[in-house]
């Protein structure tokens, strides 16, 4: 039996989420800061793009294409929610704060130093360390050249150790 080219990009798709399933679920549980809404936005990106099916053959880098959806979903449901504003600021940070101990508490902390950061900066540090991407990938996916994609990693973890020495908490 042939598979269709819908089928096959179908296959493509529902392969690639599940070599993914674990990186795209904390990418988006350290975006939402909640793991029900995290699946829920996995589950619902599933279904989206898999409704695109022969449309997909169109796309080169579908990983990348994944990515990029899943954190304009993200960015969706916080403006939905309006959490861009964080209510707490550097200035409150103590060196108890920087040993969390659960989920809550270690959101709440990178929710803090992130926010310390240009939102380009901050993405580049989610996919890296929460999405495991390679530079390679993450430039991909942001659409940026690589050396940028290294460079606002570099300078987003240096402005937040520059900012946390200051305040004597490293």
């Amino acid at each position: 039996m042939k598979l269709t080219t819908e089928n096959k990009q179908h296959t493509r798709l529902a392969q690639l989420m599940q070599s993914e399933r674990d990186h795209l679920f904390r990418y988006a549980c350290y975006r939402l800061g909640s793991a029900t809404d995290a699946d829920d936005v996995v589950q619902e990106l599933y279904v989206k793009l898999s409704r695109q099916g022969a449309r997909l053959a169109e796309i080169d880098d579908l990983k990348g294409y994944v990515y990029r959806s899943l954190s304009n979903s993200c960015t969706s449901l916080l403006r939905s929610r309006r959490q861009f504003a964080p209510t707490e600021t550097l200035d409150t940070l103590r060196s108890d704060d920087l040993a969390p101990t659960d989920f809550e508490q270690e959101f709440r902390l990178i929710e803090r130093l992130m926010a310390h950061l240009p939102e380009e900066q901050s993405e580049v540090i989610r996919l890296r360390i929460y999405g495991g991407r390679t530079f390679d990938e993450i430039a991909s996916i942001c659409n940026i050249p690589l050396t940028t994609a290294k460079s606002r990693f570099r300078y987003g973890i240096d402005k937040l150790r520059e900012a946390l020495e200051k305040r004597g908490l490293l």
